[in-house]
């Protein structure tokens, strides 16, 4: 009877770790930020960059993931802190889980996105009456919010940059911002590079900057080699480092009393090289 008993036991417990360790596997993404960096992390070499400003900068990145764990990863922060959204597509949270982890962006869905539906909305079809946008989900953890509207694959609009540089312009001092885009890289890599060029520049040189992000954890704006199993293509990388270049132009220009909006000053351009 015992040995019974410890059978039936050992079996039960067998299949709730099973059963655990397959959740945990199949959410783990949703629950902890791959790409989260700060502007304060340490990185390997400080040699062959210029670090000027780099460390006052108040801000973070990573991809789009639950709020509860970027409460934890900034809970020694003080002051105003705003999550920054830079997905352009539709999305937010179901009980907590991105939307984008269930596949709602993908086309088609892997299969892995089916079971995560199924666990989390009893369906496999999209259930835009369960989301709740990001910024509810923002104010449920007691962040602030706003979403400047980036294109994936592609540089972001004149609106979308108008957008961005007026909100980084009116930001209070002990505002600490949080950016993130879907997978924690293109857009919000460039958002960090846009902030540091903001805050920084002409101090410090482009090539600087981008450096120090990269080494961050941030794409590098600079390398024209396409990703491994990646949608950009070299013509898309060309185009968002011009875009990167050009607006470092923009603010340099901006700080000694040139025009003062993006979209100006890149009507401007495009009408000097037609």
């Amino acid at each position: 009877m015992k040995t019974l008993l410890k059978n039936k036991f050992f079996l039960i417990g067998s299949i709730l770790v099973l059963f655990t360790g397959f959740g945990v596997y199949l959410f783990f993404d949703g629950f902890y930020a791959r790409k989260f960096r700060t502007m304060q992390d340490e990185f390997l070499t400080t040699t062959d960059v210029n670090l000027t400003g780099l460390r006052e900068l108040r801000a973070s990145g990573s991809d789009i993931v639950n709020l509860l764990f970027i409460k934890q990863k900034l809970r020694d922060v003080k002051g105003t802190k705003i999550i920054v959204d830079g997905i352009q597509e539709f999305h937010g949270y179901i009980h907590g889980i991105p939307t984008t982890l269930l596949g709602y962006n993908t086309s088609p869905p892997a299969f892995r996105h089916y079971l995560r539906r199924l666990l989390v909305t009893d369906a496999i079809e999209i259930r835009p009456d369960f989301v709740i946008s990001g910024q509810n989900e923002a104010k449920a953890y007691e962040f602030e919010y706003k979403n400047i509207k980036m294109m994936s694959k592609s540089v972001p609009a004149d609106e979308s940059v108008d957008e961005l540089v007026t909100f980084l312009d009116n930001l209070s001092e002990d505002t600490w911002l949080h950016f993130y885009c879907h997978n924690g890289r293109s857009r919000t890599s460039m958002m960090l590079v846009m902030f540091d060029i903001m805050k920084n520049a002409p101090k410090v040189s482009l090539y600087d900057i981008v450096k120090r992000q990269a080494f961050l954890g941030s794409e590098n704006l600079f390398n024209m080699d396409a990703w491994q199993n990646s949608t950009y293509d070299k013509q898309m990388l060309e185009a968002r480092k011009k875009f990167i270049e050009e607006f470092y132009q923009f603010v340099c220009q901006r700080k000694t009393g040139g025009i003062q909006r993006w979209s100006d000053w890149h009507q401007t351009q495009k009408k000097e090289t037609s």
